[in-house]
């Protein structure tokens, strides 16, 4: 049995994803396991950004040398095994090194399926990556479901992470086989350490800005929701739930709204609504504005990432591998220092706080979209 490689394309998306839906919920469950604060936590992302940004440095080289198929293979199934360790975990340096060890997986995976993804676009001449990037947001809102689901009827941890990896092994092996090597344009340099054009550097921004909305989400949501909003069981899990599956609602409908209002239009339309919903959990204690906020930010955001993807592996005189591995570099290079800032925030302030630079670089965002004449030119 061999999928499409477009069909597999998108099951490889989901799976990377479903994972994160898993860590998403259960976030508090870790901190009181390795027995940390926020800024403990924070930590721990910063040592993911670390593992992701070694692999994606070397991403370019490492795919111009190697079939993607075995890549992936190797990568999902150790994201795999190591979920089968962290519910065991107490000790704050062992979740160090498994973050670590996660960080590197995930960052040549997202490389490999983001080029992929670029090269099917290319390949049927189609608008398709917000619609990748749905079954990214798909996962994610599935696996934040299910986990929650489990955590409101207290079913333990390591059953949690073995149904998971039980459910997600075929479709890596499945969606891994359609993978193949990426030729690469021999007259660039593989190395991402350059002069970037302007463009190239807008587009970095909104990236880190959307991933800035996302990650929060991911890493804070639950806590948010638990520890400001006062939510207990089912409810810990709706900041990821609505955010989420607005977010799949956007990027189902995001290559059609592209092609109706234009992508630069749209890109703009995207970051407002971010903003938005961004100004909503912010600035509320309330459990349905929070919830009305996810969702607006969540619906907002879906297609900034995707976007900015698209552009970047289309820049004039940049190969396609390099123009995403950038973005991507950016974006978990920015979390190099933004979990150590959300969690000195949340300790200090509170952590509905960690929302408010978020809100600052979509202010900013929102001015650059406007006025941009690099932009535009797009």
């Amino acid at each position: 049995m061999k999928m499409n490689e477009i069909t597999a394309c998108k099951a490889l998306f989901f799976c990377i994803s479903f994972f994160v839906g898993l860590w998403t919920v259960r976030i508090p469950n870790v901190k009181d396991l390795i027995n940390v604060d926020y800024t403990g936590m924070g930590y721990t992302f910063i040592v993911f950004s670390i593992g992701s940004l070694i692999t994606m440095v070397l991403a370019p080289k490492i795919i111009s040398k190697f079939n993607s198929k075995y890549i992936s293979l190797i990568a999902g199934y150790t994201i795999s095994a190591l979920w089968l360790i962290v519910p065991f975990n107490t000790s704050l340096l062992i979740m160090f090194v498994l973050s670590l060890i996660f960080g590197a997986c995930y960052g040549i995976f997202e490389v490999i399926l983001n080029l992929q993804a670029s090269n099917l676009e290319k390949k049927y001449n189609k608008t398709m990556m917000s619609s990748f990037h749905a079954f990214w947001s798909i996962g994610l809102l599935s696996g934040s479901i299910l986990t929650s689901i489990f955590l409101e009827f207290e079913i333990s941890f390591i059953f949690n992470s073995i149904t998971f990896v039980i459910l997600l092994f075929p479709l890596i092996y499945l969606g891994s086989l359609t993978l193949v090597k990426s030729e690469p344009d021999q007259k660039q340099s593989f190395s991402v350490f350059f002069k970037w054009p302007i463009i190239v550097v807008i587009f970095v921004f909104f990236s880190i800005t959307a991933v800035f909305l996302e990650g929060g989400t991911d890493s804070w949501g639950a806590l948010y929701m638990r520890d400001y909003i006062n939510a207990e069981g089912f409810e810990i899990g709706l900041a990821a739930i609505f955010f989420n599956g607005f977010m799949v609602l956007g990027r189902l409908v995001g290559d059609r709204l592209k092609d109706h209002f234009g992508i630069y239009n749209f890109l703009k339309l995207s970051i407002f609504l971010s903003l938005l919903g961004t100004v909503s959990i912010a600035f509320s204690d309330n459990l349905y504005l929070s919830i009305f906020g996810f969702a607006l930010s969540g619906f907002g955001v879906s297609s900034i990432i995707p976007i900015c993807y698209t552009l970047a592996s289309s820049v004039r005189n940049l190969d396609p591998t390099l123009g995403i591995t950038i973005i991507t570099i950016a974006v978990y290079g920015f979390f190099m220092f933004a979990p150590s800032l959300m969690g000195y925030i949340a300790n200090n302030y509170g952590v509905q706080f960690v929302y408010f630079p978020i809100f600052l670089f979509f202010i900013i965002s929102t001015f650059i979209a406007i006025f941009s004449k690099s932009l535009k030119a797009t």
